[in-house]
């Protein structure tokens, strides 16, 4: 019995090894018939897209060829001067110097008679040269081959000049005659030895222009169709009447012949500009031992496929056991990295609780002391402004612990759109520099190069990005130290303009080993520096995670004691919109003064590209030599940019600046980084304008406006008088905010009426006369009904001020999916909480733009 099974398992195994080998011949013959085919093909294709492009770029190469002669014949044509025609003898010279000088076998000038002027004589050239005619009445240029005139195997090149006087006619043309051994070995159409190829240029009627030195052993004779008629043997699916009706066509193909004993590849391609062909040849077997040396390469890979892929599946069962060996490390490795988080967040906290309490305590302990002093009007002052410092830094406190949290839930959203990078620059200038100068600091901004003014991202998002930056850098630079923004133009292409801002600072540096850890949330380099700095710790993780939103990268080099540079590298589209960019100049001298090396440097450019003449100097004694030559040379400066703070009595050197110029209509105008400074300067010592950095053509374009009085003055409207006489409603539960916002609000002159819930504000508007509110500033989260419930019920409401009525949210809700929720119901504008009355006055006036707009 145990024989039989022993048997059965036996006949089995040999019935299942036979159908397996009968599967695997079939298989294998019907790879070997699908390879031949598909092998043939995969050659024919290559061969195809090879020739196409080896014939492609060799006709490109002879048409530049053809236009380089076709320019010298051009720059000959307008060489001739009165002397090369005083005689026969001059025109000779001329024309045999052009010969040697442009390497042409022959060259000679045709009069309006057909009469040709050669350096070795004159001969009539009508029944010398087909479609001369042509030439004659400028109608085309000519390219022809073989004709009479010259020797053959010699291309002339024709074409029309204009008619100057010779003897009794007028020369009307020029032509020039190349060798066509000459062209072909620039060409480079004879055979290269790893390709077995050659190229032939031949007429439509297969008569040789040029005819390469390999085919002379193969194709003997002077007319190549001829050739291929009587000796060639086409394969299978190609015959000689299709490639000629091709050819008559003006059509480009391959065809596959056997001639003169070797088996080739035919590619033909018209040359534009001619009545003539380029046809190349290739041997057949070139390609074809390439892909069977592939395709045994591909066995080869496919057995050491297999083997390994056997090896892996034997391995696979070791490594099964180190695999569940490692996740069980690994998962101990993510709980001690997940408890690590955990303390990291629990120091957090802690050092969040002391942070926030500290600006808190400030604001009680101020109110406390307020109530003490009622009586004195500027000891509540005091109070007052010290309450509105710590609670500034309690919400930037409170709004770094948010911006965290809502990136990492994934909440935080690009609203890209286009704005001046300029202003956008200019704000942050104006910030940091008075936070500079009461550290004493020397802050400064460079811009190096072209820097687009107008781009398209999120320019709230960068306005972070470089706040946390320059924040960190004023922060941790002691006094007498510097801190700079530099920005530039990487690259640009069709869709993105790459530009990085580099913050330098002279601070204290970070230790190599804390490098990494900087951009960590919930940590900072080490304990000391919230006691000695104070702030979150969170503003670089945030600043990392920003510039990886926009898609940019941030990257820092520090040394401990030297101070740190953060570069952040980001793209931003270019404007749809196209902004003025007509240059300001028309090529005044101008001369610019400043000892800051990189800011002399970038005004001096950017006033170059406005057309102006420009001079620069980094000093007083170099300024007045500058313009005490410009006065000699006759040519005095007309306007002279200087640095506001270039002397210690910039009063005294304007005037003499003025004195030395000796020009009464010199304009001289003070050029800084903060608006006051370079008014109080100017009012000083009599300058004629300002100009704030950093500069961009906007800014130049502007002041040239002014100082032509083409600027457009318009009347600034009052920001405390948008609100005068106002009926606005406000809708608040909570009675400390109510209060703050009616008495805000009545302090800026409008009428207001409260509500305590949505359905108290729809009640009021409906009993309202029509037009009687002009503005209902909303709250969202309210008892009874919500703000977004009331706004749609007002918008709703059968009367013509229900759609027009300003509603404006203002809410502690300020996620993007609330403030959406709050334009989908129906309200006009959004402001966070805490807010102050300049939020509420800015919003409102951006609405009432937006209607008047409309």
């Amino acid at each position: 019995m145990n024989i039989h099974k022993k048997w059965n398992r036996k006949y089995k195994r040999l019935i299942f090894v036979s159908i397996l080998f009968l599967i695997t011949a079939v298989l294998c013959t019907s790879a070997a018939v699908i390879y031949r085919k598909v092998s043939a093909r995969t050659v024919t294709n290559i061969s195809r897209v090879y020739l196409q492009e080896m014939t492609t770029q060799i006709s490109s190469h002879f048409q530049t060829n053809l236009n380089s002669q076709f320019s010298q014949i051009y720059t000959i044509s307008n060489a001739i001067s009165e002397n090369d025609l005083k005689d026969e003898e001059s025109l000779k010279h001329f024309l045999a110097q052009a010969q040697k000088d442009n390497d042409f076998t022959h060259i000679a000038l045709i009069n309006s008679k057909g009469i040709a002027y050669s350096p070795d004589g004159t001969v009539p050239a009508l029944s010398k040269i087909s479609n001369l005619d042509k030439l004659l009445d400028g109608s085309e240029k000519l390219i022809s081959v073989n004709e009479s005139i010259w020797e053959s195997n010699t291309i002339l090149l024709g074409t029309a000049m204009t008619p100057v006087s010779f003897q009794d006619g007028r020369l009307i043309a020029v032509i020039v005659g190349i060798h066509t051994s000459d062209i072909g070995v620039k060409l480079g159409l004879d055979s290269e030895k790893d390709t077995n190829s050659y190229t032939n240029i031949v007429t439509r009627n297969g008569d040789f222009v040029m005819k390469s030195g390999f085919s002379e052993e193969i194709l003997q004779g002077t007319n190549l169709f001829t050739i291929y008629e009587q000796q060639a043997d086409f394969d299978e699916g190609y015959d000689y009447e299709s490639f000629r009706a091709a050819i008559a066509a003006g059509k480009s193909g391959l065809t596959l012949m056997t001639v003169g004993g070797q088996h080739v590849y035919l590619y033909y391609v018209p040359i534009q500009g001619t009545d003539w062909y380029m046809i190349t040849s290739m041997a057949y077997e070139t390609v074809n031992d390439q892909i069977v040396y592939l395709s045994q390469f591909m066995v080869a890979l496919s057995v050491g496929i297999f083997i390994i892929l056997f090896s892996t599946v034997s391995a696979f069962f070791l490594l099964l056991s180190h695999r569940e060996k490692r996740n069980r490390e690994l998962l101990l490795m993510e709980k001690e990295r997940a408890e690590s988080a955990n303390r990291a967040k629990s120091n957090f906290l802690s050092q969040m609780s002391h942070e926030i309490r500290t600006p808190l305590n400030g604001i009680m302990g101020m109110v406390e002391l307020g109530k003490n002093h009622l009586a004195e009007p500027e000891r509540m002052r005091n109070c007052l402004d010290k309450i509105t410092l710590s609670s500034t830094h309690l919400l930037s406190l409170i709004n770094d612990i948010l911006d965290m949290s809502k990136i990492e839930s994934g909440k935080i959203e690009l609203h890209p759109e286009q704005f001046d990078l300029g202003r956008l620059l200019r704000a942050l200038t104006t910030v940091f520099h008075v936070q500079a100068i009461s550290k004493q600091i020397d802050f400064q901004v460079f811009l190096h190069g072209e820097v687009e003014e107008y781009l398209v991202g999120d320019a709230l998002r960068l306005n972070q990005i470089l706040t946390n930056l320059l924040s960190n850098a004023v922060k941790f630079t002691p006094a007498q130290g510097h801190v700079s923004l530099n920005v530039e133009e990487l690259r640009r292409d069709e869709y993105w303009i790459w530009v990085r801002f580099s913050v330098r600072d002279t601070g204290r540096g970070i230790a190599p080993e804390n490098i990494d850890s900087v951009f960590e949330a919930f940590t900072q380099e080490n304990s000391g520096i919230v006691r000695q700095y104070g702030g979150t710790g969170l503003g670089l993780p945030i600043t990392k995670n920003f510039a990886e939103l926009m898609g940019g990268s941030i990257s820092v080099s520090s040394e401990v004691g030297a101070g740190s540079t953060f570069t952040v590298d980001l793209p931003f589209a270019p404007a749809a919109v196209g902004r003025d960019t007509e240059r300001c100049g028309n090529g005044q001298r101008v001369l610019v003064v400043n000892q800051v090396t990189e800011l002399e440097k970038h005004l001096a450019y950017m006033l170059a590209k406005e057309n102006f003449q420009v001079d620069s100097v980094s000093g007083e004694e170099d300024a007045l030599h500058k313009i005490q030559a410009a006065v000699q040379s006759g040519t005095p400066y007309e306007l002279c940019f200087i640095k506001w703070n270039i002397s210690v009595d910039m009063r005294l050197f304007v005037q003499v600046i003025r004195k030395e110029a000796k020009n009464a209509g010199l304009i001289i105008i003070l050029t800084g980084q903060d608006q006051d400074e370079l008014n109080d300067t100017a009012s000083l010592c009599g300058a004629d304008a300002t100009l704030c950095r950093p500069v961009f053509h906007s800014d130049i374009a502007e002041l040239m406006a002014e100082l032509t009085g083409q600027k457009s003055v318009q009347p600034e409207q009052e920001i405390s008088t948008v609100l005068a006489g106002a009926q606005v409603m406000v809708v608040e539960d909570n009675d400390i905010n109510l209060e703050i916002a009616v008495a805000l609000l009545q302090d800026a002159g409008a009428f207001v009426t409260t509500a305590a819930n949505g359905q108290e504000a729809v009640a009021q508007f409906s009993g309202a006369p029509e037009g009687f509110y002009h503005l209902i500033l909303m709250d969202v989260q309210m008892p009874v009904m919500d703000g977004c419930s009331a706004a749609q019920a007002i918008r709703a409401l059968p009367r013509q001020d229900a759609k027009s009525t300003v509603i404006i949210a203002m809410t502690a809700n300020s996620f993007n999916e609330d403030v959406q929720k709050c334009l989908d119901s129906g309200m006009n504008a959004h402001i966070g909480k805490p807010f102050v009355m300049n939020d509420i006055i800015d919003t409102y006036t951006k609405v009432l733009q937006k209607q008047v707009e409309k």
